[in-house]
């Protein structure tokens, strides 16, 4: 009897760790950052809604041809947090972008802060600091674009409302 329960027991704890396990597998680590993990995460969210647009303005912002920030993105599957820093440590190393993305693919369980910290950028380092900052003004930057956008496409919609509303009066008055 005490050894059913304590297999029912280590059934019981199994169950509950093994979500737990496969939700951190899901979940890469990012930066070691949570505010920095945070700016990324927006970043995905935000680029979604005008992916061309965070290439472009990525690519003019760090001097890197959008062409090549492509190509890194689609060859290594990267999501938009991904590609940001693929491309910033890509600037601040010299590399291409596609070289970053490679090295990143390959140890992609030990996260961009490892990575960063191969290159040379320190956790709390100056150099670490400003790539939060840009981080963060990038995903500002986005939301603010969205936001815009989207109260353009309201702005539309009434107009279209209002003409359709004055089609049939116009008809009616013949």
């Amino acid at each position: 009897m005490k050894n059913i329960f304590v297999g029912l027991t280590c059934l019981v704890f199994l169950f509950l760790l093994l979500p737990g396990s496969l939700i951190a597998q899901e979940e890469n680590p990012k930066t070691g950052d949570k505010k920095f993990d945070a700016y990324l995460k927006r970043m995905n969210e935000e680029a979604k809604g005008d992916p061309e647009g965070f290439i472009r303005r990525l690519s003019e912002r760090h001097n890197v041809a959008e062409q090549e920030i492509r190509e890194a993105r689609e060859k290594h599957g990267l999501d938009f947090g991904e590609t940001y820093m693929a491309t910033v440590l890509a600037r601040r190393t010299n590399q291409r972008v596609i070289a970053i993305a490679e090295q990143y693919q390959q140890n992609k369980g030990q996260g961009w802060g490892v990575m960063a910290q191969r290159m040379g950028i320190k956790p709390g380092s100056p150099e670490f600091k400003q790539m939060k900052a840009e981080a963060k003004s990038h995903a500002d930057h986005l939301r603010n674009m969205n936001k815009m956008k989207k109260k353009e496409m309201e702005r539309e919609r009434e107009r279209e409302k209002i003409k359709q509303k004055a089609a049939p009066a116009k008809g009616k008055k013949r």
